[in-house]
């Protein structure tokens, strides 16, 4: 019997192998992001048939212009929150955030850096792949320290079906940002899905061992009545 659920375990864990598929949704907007008003802009990107639930996400901004240290920026979906950007570079000895101005960047837990760590870069385009903010405090009191307990994992296990929200807003006044775009990236776990053949060739692989079982306990058993 012990002989028996090895087969059976090796020919489902062949038979089952994890499945999962990658779709991109991507929303364009081109419009001004109200200068120093927290009252900023949401966009929305309708995400639908997507099989299984959400293994991981992440986020790709495209905006222009302006002071990336003025922004804030979150994404909604259910009962999901996340903190994309909270005035990034903010900190206790630089209180006015990053001088980078405009990015071109994806927003992943799995990258190795945080984007509040992105240094100043006079004025140039950020670009590049980081993990989000995640800081969920407030943006005028922010800081590099704060605890980070609003990342996109917080999508994990739900179904992507459905309306995303994204919220940016310019916190300072002086410099004109611009959201061109942005679009999320959902990997799906689709479930289990059997191989081609593979449980045919369990079912012959058992039957034969149950045939040699079987043939085997009879012989034991003439053998047992002749004496």
């Amino acid at each position: 019997m012990k002989l028996l659920a090895f087969f059976v375990a090796l020919g489902l864990s062949v038979a089952a192998p994890a499945d999962t598929v990658t779709n991109v949704f991507q929303r364009s907007e081109g419009l001004a992001i109200p200068d120093a008003n927290p009252a900023g802009l949401t966009s929305t990107n309708i995400i639908s048939n997507i099989p299984g639930n959400i293994q991981s996400i992440s986020v790709t901004l495209d905006i222009t212009g302006g002071f990336n240290g003025d922004l804030y920026a979150y994404i909604v979906f259910d009962d999901g929150f996340a903190v994309l950007l909270n005035r990034i570079g903010k900190s206790d000895t630089s209180p006015f955030g990053a001088d980078s101005s405009g990015m071109t960047i994806t927003l992943s837990d799995s990258s190795a850096t945080d984007v509040h760590l992105s240094l100043d870069t006079g004025g140039s385009l950020l670009t590049g792949i980081w993990q989000p903010d995640g800081r969920n405090t407030s943006p005028q009191t922010v800081l590099t320290t704060d605890p980070r307990n609003a990342m996109l994992s917080t999508f994990n296990n739900k179904s992507p079906n459905g309306t995303w929200t994204l919220f940016v807003a310019d916190l300072a006044s002086g410099y004109q940002a611009n959201l061109q775009s942005w679009e999320v990236t959902v990997v799906a776990d689709t479930g289990s899905v059997p191989e081609p053949g593979s449980l045919s060739i369990l079912t012959v692989v058992l039957a034969g061992f149950w045939g040699w079982h079987f043939w085997s306990s009879r012989r034991r058993q003439k053998r047992k009545a002749a004496l």
